[in-house]
């Protein structure tokens, strides 16, 4: 059976015979497998771009944070003695809120509820199903 194929309607059920019936009902869960299979793989493929996106942020934040903590520190004790240290310390406080930022932004694009439209699908297809069985 193709994806476009018809339901049948309740005369043509009817005359069918159980083996038939069975038949046609395997068809159907199979067809509806694969089509929650594809769903289920697209907004996979979405969510791995996302978390792909958010992985680079939050890769780049980790990076600068440690480098921007040492120039911070290196300000700090620079600032005991000499006048150099303003600069430093400017630099430092920089590159950590631009570490901030990206683990702000990484955060952000990390998905709050993996694969929720396909747990939705699922969700209505059980009870439509049990519905449909009652």
């Amino acid at each position: 059976m193709e994806l476009g194929e018809q339901r049948l309607d309740e005369a043509q059920l009817r005359n069918m015979s159980t083996v038939e019936l069975v038949r046609h009902a395997f068809v159907e869960m199979k067809l509806l497998i694969r089509a929650e299979a594809l769903h289920a793989r697209t907004e996979l493929k979405e969510e791995l771009g996302e978390a792909r996106t958010a992985g680079i942020l939050l890769g780049g934040a980790l990076l600068l944070a440690p480098a921007g903590l040492a120039v911070a520190l290196m300000a700090i004790v620079l600032a005991l003695p000499e006048p150099r240290w303003v600069p430093a310390l400017v630099l430092g406080l920089v590159v950590l809120a631009l570490a901030a930022l990206l683990a702000f932004l990484a955060m952000r694009k990390l998905p709050k509820q993996p694969l929720a439209r396909t747990r939705d699908r699922l969700k209505l297809d059980w009870m439509l199903t049990r519905e449909e069985l009652q």
